[in-house]
Parts: C-alpha cells; sequence; structure tokens
C-alpha cells in the first residue's frame, strides 16, 4: 500500500484530505508542524509528501530545507498544497525540489487527488 504524508495544520483540511486519499487506497499519515514531519518521513519513508507553507512555529520551506539534508528522505517527492501565493515562495519551493505547488482553493479534494497521483512511484 502506498504512502501518503499530509502536513497540514489546518485540522478540517487535514481530515479531508486524510479521508480522501484513504478512500482512494492510500496509507495515510498526517504531521501538523515541520518538526513531526521530518520524524515521521524519516520513520514511514512515504511514497508522496503534501506540504502546506504556513505552518506554526517553522514553514514548510524550512522542511524542503531540512528534508534535503536528509539522504533517507530527500528524494521523497513533495508537493505543495498552500494558499500562501508568493511567486518568490514558489520559486523557493521549486528549488528546494518540489514536484509541484498547488494553490488550495483552486482545487477540491478529488482534483488533488487525481493531480498528485502522477508523482507517486
Amino acid at each position: 500500500m502506498k504512502k501518503v504524508l499530509i502536513i497540514e495544520d489546518e485540522k478540517i483540511l487535514s481530515e479531508m484530505y486524510k479521508f480522501k486519499f484513504s478512500k482512494a487506497g492510500y496509507k495515510v499519515l498526517s504531521a501538523i508542524d515541520v518538526k513531526t514531519g521530518l520524524e515521521i518521513a524519516s520513520q514511514e519513508i512515504p511514497d508522496l509528501i503534501i506540504l502546506d507553507i504556513l505552518l506554526p512555529k517553522e514553514n514548510g520551506i524550512v522542511f524542503l530545507e531540512k528534508m534535503k539534508l536528509l539522504d533517507k528522505i530527500a528524494s521523497i517527492p513533495v508537493v505543495v498544497l498552500s494558499n500562501f501565493d508568493d511567486i518568490e515562495t514558489k520559486t523557493k519551493a521549486f528549488s528546494l525540489g518540489a514536484s509541484d505547488y498547488l494553490i488550495k482553493s483552486n482545487f477540491n479534494p478529488t482534483e488533488i487527488l487525481n493531480h498528485v497521483e502522477k508523482f507517486i512511484k
């Protein structure tokens, strides 16, 4: 079973994505911050990470920076899913290896699922 890690601090959104991916046959892991996300990713080695940018304490860009330093998880595809629509942040995310950058408000959960599946090995 393929694993997806969702790093999202808004509980209602996290639960909605978790439900959608679980229903599609994925094992879904979740974290609400960078530290927990890195710990879960290192332990579980998910097939894909869905990452919010605006998180408590440290943001999603910090997650990408720290992730790239950990050989064990550095090559996991990351799809940024955020409402933070800033060209500088998008550019930084892509330079740190993000596979894609989606604006939450432009996609419903089914569209997100369909869109990110192409990044799952």
